[in-house]
């Protein structure tokens, strides 16, 4: 009785306890995003955290609409108030869903698999406007009926175009043509965004706006007036080389914010924001209130007030993911380093550091010995670790303080310390032989090669061997480096001019560096032989291979030398005569140590190449293939030279010298924190850009004031989507170039939708499809599969069609089958005959397009010209556009007397250089073997007239191209001012998966101007527009044909 009354009295105290717990107060709003405002002005919708809120539209608590694991963006009131539409990836793909206004289950409307947003409602509600590329290759606006799918196209371009809406009284779409991307509102260029205006009646369209400033989220007020994201001034961001523009004054004309727009193009400010960027405004368009973004904010300003108000919100909102999560990984190894004893291994994985036994006991206390121990926890990047000589330490960077800095920690305890406190990043940490000191690069103007001390329990400052400027990543500044056996010199590489590197040798104590191989070839991996008389590297000089250096004169001829290897008795010195080194210098064996050169104590040379190991000999006259299967990395010969140790497929393997590797297995318990993960990602890449953006000035702007402004919205980010948009909108304010984010995938399988070969007549209403065209090469092109222009698809594999989604639901993800159409001349079964084919892939769609419209351009310039000028495009500047170049040249240039090279719609590379040294060939002489034609020399050596096509969608490299032309004095240039997108780039792989791309080296003309956001200008500017393009007509290449024809007639008249 007594143990029952004292279970009930604790049951009553813990009923209490919860009686006394009051629910959490909703939270304030953080990051809200893209609002919509209902009709009547009384709603707004807006997106957070991967879902549709909506609340009052003067704050207040707000609440769920949708709940999907998918993400769900871009809401739209309708005209009635009771539909809003958005788009979700819940299908696998960025489609448009309606949902009515207070919940329920969302509807499909699209289902192609282009990725597509609904930029307004047709003013009665039965309609969504959007755009995109579908049968033609043109982008295109088109409008979905709500009720029946049925879609209808109102316009295409060659343009990308976006933002269509509708005028109150339907007589008038309003849409955005070009546009540099959203999250780059000051953008000035050939490329900025414009407003066109689209008459419903007519289909005639004409451009509002004509400048070099965006115009983004452009809305109808009224009739008369709309709005639009633009500026008033624009903002300084390049300087010419070597200069640097001071820090920026932002104001309210050079701020992104709002403006009235008159239909005579007259803008008028409405917002006065002196930073950051007015987004995605929203018009309630029975009031005219307009909501929008700003910064971390939603706005609302009210129809005739003169200052917006800022809205305070707040949600009660649950994670629509798990974020804590634990995982059991096997595999995804990026680099492991074997203890000093050999007894243990610590590798990396997930961005953190773990160890495991290399020989494992059975079981441990109960415990699988085959389980992990996670030495770091940091969300971020740990790694580049080495143990210390005792295996009581390991040293190891880590980018936890806003810069990769270089860390000890206490293995025992797992204690961690800073070693380096710098704002400067280091790499490429690496412990010396004697085990008392560390080297590493640190980066910067004034980095360069540094050691540190460790002895004792204590590290000592950091003393800079040689100053080395650069990144020391990425192909800058240094790279491997590695001190002689008796500690007195170091030998490392620095990459020099025409991306050579050489290989350089110091005193370890400091000194003036000797560069020993001297060539403008690539070298790298200086090692050092145990005996101290020889330096081997990789080098690719006389072809690529092992190379060897003694490092002291030889007794006799290099090919009378015979290299053996004395293992040291004792205290090696190494002794070095400088003069004339380099030549001693010779190719020591064919196969190439890629990575990973090592020596072993008895003088065996270890590598990976072709992805397996390799050992040579001492003397180089054995190379062995150690491993097969390829894909090794991070080979790693143990202390006593007794064992290999290297990954494959993210998997450990030990390898004992002269013996078959064999798989170390280890479960790793990680518990993975999506949040912290994404805050880690938020420092990896704000501090590479930090220290790796090409301009140290940031193109004028406070690098780290933007963090702080953008750090806060973090806890607004639910989806990977939302993560990237937040990256994109910081780095978007260095309005630079190649730049661009990636998000990684949350779920769901991506939608590809076939091309079904031919394009749709519109104006059919049914019943089939109408073909409009049939290009040459497509399916239905061939005479056992012809289709007609003008015929009629009744059916595909027995399913009737027309043009609505339900097609694109039928046919998607059917790229790699055959079809059954049932076609005819006339929409009727009766006579209709079957045709079967293999649909096209969008790729093969538009890579079809691409050939068949260079084709009809060249045959156009053969007609003009009568056969004088050639004509070459370049779609883009890689190894593959190069090789084509160079087949073509010969194919359509050989005879002509002057050549078009069209680099219009380039998307860039790096071919540029070497295109120019190809044209700027001189004819010297002339070979003429006998009885046969002479030939000049050297061949294809080309002295003619040149005129390059250029536009706004010429990209990069294909800008550089055409300056370079003019600057060499080899062409002139017809077209459009290039947009200034011109950056050498590399890519970046954030902690969470996100993708990211990283401007390291600015493009100057040679009187220092800068090409980023500065685009080449034509000698003769001359504007294709959308009717030349559709009609088929193009006034750039007739003007070039023109200019060509012109020139040779001078010539001949010439006296």
């Amino acid at each position: 009785m007594q143990r029952t009354l004292a279970s009930l009295l604790a049951l009553f105290s813990v009923t209490a306890a919860f009686a006394q717990l009051n629910p959490p107060e909703p939270q304030p709003v953080i990051g809200a995003r893209q609002p919509s405002l209902s009709p009547d002005g009384k709603q707004l919708a807006f997106v957070y955290r991967g879902d549709l809120w909506t609340a009052p539209s003067t704050g207040g608590r707000a609440v769920p609409l949708t709940q999907h694991v998918e993400m769900d963006s871009n809401p739209l009131f309708s005209p009635d108030g009771k539909w809003i539409a958005f788009t979700s990836k819940r299908t696998g793909n960025s489609d448009i869903h309606i949902i009515p206004t207070d919940g329920g289950k969302p509807r499909q409307i699209t289902s192609h698999g282009g990725a597509e947003i609904a930029y307004g409602w047709s003013p009665d509600g039965k309609k969504l406007i959007f755009s995109g590329r579908r049968d033609s290759p043109n982008y295109s606006i088109f409008t979905v009926d709500i009720t029946t799918l049925r879609n209808e196209r109102l316009c295409e371009d060659y343009a990308t175009l976006n933002y269509a809406n509708y005028s109150p009284d339907g007589k008038t779409v309003a849409y955005g043509r070009y546009g540099f991307p959203w999250y780059r509102p000051r953008y000035t260029g050939s490329a900025a965004a414009q407003v066109w205006l689209l008459d419903t009646a007519t289909g005639k369209n004409q451009p509002l706006t004509k400048s070099d400033r965006q115009h983004l989220w452009t809305r109808f007020l009224d009739n008369k007036t709309l709005i639009t994201v633009t500026v008033g001034e624009s903002t300084p961001s390049i300087s010419k080389i070597d200069e640097t523009i001071p820090k920026f004054a932002d104001n309210a004309l050079r701020a992104p914010n709002l403006w009235t727009l008159d239909l005579d193009g007259k803008l008028k400010q409405l917002t006065t924001f002196t930073n950051g960027a007015v987004r995605y405004p929203t018009v309630a368009t029975k009031t005219g209130d307009i909501a929008f973004e700003h910064d971390q904010d939603l706005w609302l300003l009210r129809r005739g007030a003169n200052k917006p108000q800022k809205l305070v919100l707040h949600v009660a909102a649950d994670d629509k993911q798990t974020t804590q999560r634990r995982e059991l990984l096997s595999s995804g190894v990026t680099e492991a380093e074997l203890s000093p004893d050999g007894r243990f291994f610590t590798f990396g994985l997930r961005g953190e550091i773990w160890m495991i036994p290399v020989d494992k006991p059975k079981g441990v206390a109960g415990r699988s010995a085959n389980f992990a121990r996670r030495l770091t926890t940091w969300a971020g990047d740990d790694s580049d670790f080495t143990w210390s000589a005792d295996g009581r330490h390991l040293y190891f960077t880590s980018d936890r303080q806003f810069n990769t800095r270089i860390y000890e920690m206490d293995l025992a305890s797992l204690a961690v310390r800073p070693l380096w406190n710098r704002d400067e990043d280091v790499t490429r940490v690496k412990l010396s032989p004697d085990g008392k000191q560390l080297g590493f690069w640190v980066a910067g103007k004034e980095g360069g090669l540094y050691t540190l001390s460790v002895t004792n329990g204590a590290a000592a400052d950091p003393k800079r061997l040689v100053r080395v400027a650069g990144t020391h990543a990425r192909g800058s500044g240094g790279a491997d480096f590695e001190w002689s056996p008796d500690m007195q010199w170091v030998a490392f590489t620095k990459r020099g001019e025409s991306r050579s590197a050489n290989i350089w040798i110091m005193p370890a104590a400091g000194g003036e560096p000797v560069n020993v191989t001297r060539l403008n070839a690539f070298h790298s991996q200086p090692t050092w032989t145990p005996d101290g008389k020889h330096l081997l590297f990789h080098s690719t000089r006389e072809g690529e291979g092992l190379y060897i250096l003694p490092l002291t004169p030889e007794a006799v001829r290099t090919e009378d030398t015979d290299v053996k290897f004395e293992k040291p008795s004792g205290p090696v010195e190494v002794k070095i005569d400088f003069k004339d080194i380099s030549r001693r210098i010779r190719r020591f064996a064919a196969q190439a140590p890629q990575s990973d050169l090592t020596i072993s104590a008895d003088g065996i040379i270890y590598f990976l190449s072709d992805g397996d190991a390799w050992s040579v000999s001492y003397d180089g006259k054995e190379t062995k293939r150690l491993t097969t299967g390829s894909g090794k990395a991070g080979l790693r010969l143990s202390r006593d030279s007794k064992r290999l140790n290297f990954t494959q497929a993210g998997e450990l393997f030990v390898m004992p010298v002269g013996g078959a590797p064999t798989k170390v297995t280890f479960t790793a318990e990680f518990d993975r924190d999506v949040a912290a993960e994404r805050r880690a990602s938020f420092v990896q890449f704000w501090r590479t850009f930090h220290h790796h953006f090409y301009d140290a000035n940031f193109h004028g702007r406070d690098w780290a004031a933007i963090r702080q402004r953008y750090e806060p919205l973090l806890d607004g980010v639910e989806m990977n989507e939302e993560f990237a948009a937040l990256l994109q909108m910081m780095v978007g304010e260095l309005e630079s170039s190649h730049s661009e984010l990636s998000t990684t995938v949350n779920g769901g399988a991506d939608v590809t939708t076939p091309h079904l070969g031919f394009t749709f007549d519109y104006r059919h209403a049914g019943p089939g499809l109408k073909v409009a065209s049939v290009p040459e090469g497509a399916p239905g092109s061939f005479e056992k599969t012809r289709i007609k222009p003008g015929d009629f698809i009744l059916s595909i594999n027995k399913q009737s069609v027309v043009a609505d989604e339900h097609l694109y639901r039928f046919i998607n993800n059917k790229h790699d089958r055959e079809f059954e159409l049932l076609v005819n001349s006339e929409p009727k079964p009766e006579g209709a005959r079957r045709v079967v084919y293999k649909v096209m892939h969008p790729n093969e769609w538009e890579a079809l397009h691409y050939r068949n419209r260079i084709a009809d351009l060249r045959k156009r310039v053969e007609e003009k010209s009568g056969g004088k000028i050639g004509y070459l495009h370049i779609s883009a500047m890689d190894a593959g556009s190069q090789l084509q170049f160079e087949r073509e040249a010969y194919e359509y240039i050989i005879g002509k007397q002057a050549m078009i090279i069209d680099v219009r719609f380039n998307r860039g590379g790096n071919i540029s250089d070497s295109l120019i040294d190809m044209l700027e060939r001189k004819q010297h002489g002339i070979f003429r073997p006998r009885d046969d034609e002479p030939e000049p020399s050297p061949a294809r050596a080309w002295e003619k007239p040149v005129i390059v096509l250029m536009n706004e969608h010429s990209y990069s490299n294909g800008e550089m191209f055409p300056y370079a032309m003019r600057q060499r004095g080899l062409a002139k240039l017809v077209g459009m001012p290039t947009p200034g997108y011109v950056i050498w780039t590399s890519s970046l792989r954030l902690t969470d998966g996100t993708g990211a791309r990283i401007p390291l080296s600015g493009v100057y003309r040679m009187d220092g101007s800068n090409m980023e956001n500065n685009g080449e200008k034509p000698d003769v500017q001359i504007w294709q527009t959308p009717e030349d393009w559709l009609a088929g007509r193009d006034p750039q290449l007739d003007k070039s044909i023109e200019l060509l024809l012109l020139k040779k007639e001078s010539a001949r008249r010439a006296p």
